[in-house]
Parts: C-alpha cells; sequence; structure tokens
C-alpha cells in the first residue's frame, strides 16, 4: 500500500454526457450553478438551517444539479424526480432506478452517478491542520504510519468516506472500518471495495463501489 504521487490522480476533462447509464461507469458531475425552480419546498427549509451561507449554496446547487443530470439518463422532468434519504441519511431517488452520491468542499458541488451504488467524497487542501493526529487517532496503524504529508492523507481520507458513503454509513460507520489501498482497491467490513482517485483543480475526490468501475466521464451544469 505504497503512497502514489500526486501526478498519479488525472484531472477531469468536461464533455456532454451519454443519454443513459451501464453497468461499469461512474459518471462525475460538478455542478456550478442552482435552479431554484427544482428545489423543494422541505429542501428550502433544510437550506435555511445552514448557518454557512457556502454550505446553504452548495446544498441548493447539488439538489438542484442531481436532478438536472439524472433527467439526462432517465427522460423523467427534473422537477418530476423524488428525492429522499435513508435512515442514515443517504440521498436517493424514489421514482428513478440509477445511484448517486453528491459531495462539496471549498465551493466546489460534485456527483457521482451509477447504475451501481457509488460513494463519492471531495476535500480541499490546507483545511486540516491537524492530520497526523487525526490519521494516528482514526486509521489503522499501518495506514497512518504512511501519512507523509496533507496529499496523503486527503487520498486516505476521501477514499474511507468515499466507501462510508457508498454503504450509507457516513462517517459514523467508523474510519478504522475502511481500509484504502492506494492501488484502487480497498475492504470496508472485510467486503471488498474498489476505489478510483482524481482531482478536481487542486481538490481530491475518491469514488467507491462495490462493483469494478471506471470514471468514463466528466461533466458540468
Amino acid at each position: 500500500m505504497s503512497c502514489l504521487p500526486a501526478t498519479a490522480l488525472p484531472e477531469p476533462a468536461f464533455a456532454a454526457p451519454p443519454a443513459r447509464l451501464v453497468s461499469g461507469p461512474v459518471h462525475i458531475w460538478r455542478f456550478v450553478s442552482a435552479d431554484s425552480d427544482l428545489i423543494s419546498e422541505a429542501e428550502r427549509e433544510h437550506a435555511d438551517k445552514f448557518q454557512s451561507e457556502p454550505a446553504r449554496a452548495a446544498f441548493l446547487a447539488g439538489r438542484s444539479g442531481i436532478r438536472r443530470a439524472a433527467a439526462i439518463y432517465t427522460g423523467l422532468a427534473p422537477q418530476d424526480l423524488a428525492i429522499s434519504q435513508t435512515p442514515s441519511g443517504k440521498p436517493f431517488f424514489e421514482n428513478a432506478a440509477i445511484h448517486f452520491n453528491l459531495s462539496h468542499s471549498g465551493g466546489e458541488v460534485v456527483a457521482a452517478f451509477s447504475a451501481d451504488p457509488v460513494g463519492l467524497d471531495i476535500e480541499s487542501p490546507g483545511r486540516c491542520r491537524d492530520f497526523a493526529e487525526i490519521a494516528r487517532r482514526f486509521f489503522h496503524p499501518d495506514e497512518a504510519a504512511r501519512i507523509s504529508g496533507e496529499d496523503d492523507f486527503l487520498r486516505h481520507w476521501t477514499a474511507k468516506e468515499a466507501m462510508l458513503k457508498l454503504a450509507g454509513s457516513g462517517l459514523a460507520g467508523g474510519l478504522e472500518q475502511a481500509r484504502a489501498a492506494d492501488a484502487g482497491a480497498g475492504m470496508l467490513d472485510g467486503q471488498p471495495v474498489w476505489i478510483e482517485r482524481f482531482r478536481i483543480g487542486v481538490r481530491v475526490a475518491a469514488a467507491a463501489s462495490f462493483q469494478r468501475f471506471e470514471v468514463k466521464g466528466w461533466f458540468q451544469i
């Protein structure tokens, strides 16, 4: 589990998305604007509870963005796509048989879409000054020993959180339960997970799935 150099994380190139999802590819979307007409009343009320305006804007961009993107795959009107969430808080479509996961950091809002369950995390550098102590407390000792800098830490953290979000538990599931190798594989509670790492700008991200996959496209709305 040697650490990959930063250059091993591919940069995205944005293109037009295909009209449907098939098993295997994971599509990464970047949402740069919100459409207020696609926000439900319950989502507006939830957004109003955010004390941080950037967090509120990211939530609204994510919720409207996933509807706009999913409309391309499903043929449904964006406003007809109903979003609910599991007891642990993972959002899903009630009336569309596609999977997605959202993440945001530093004003960047991204989503992963797949025909299979998927997890996604993105993190910005410079926000975590005590990464060595966090790794010591919450990573497996073998992982913590390999953290030589913030970039190493973020590549491990995003992979771990993507795996936990894939399972639907989030960080409550326990970082120590998710073991992330740098070679595109990991283990979550003894179950194999496949991981792909990438960057959007300076931000480090990872997607995770229980199925072998490849990131095929990077799309923006």
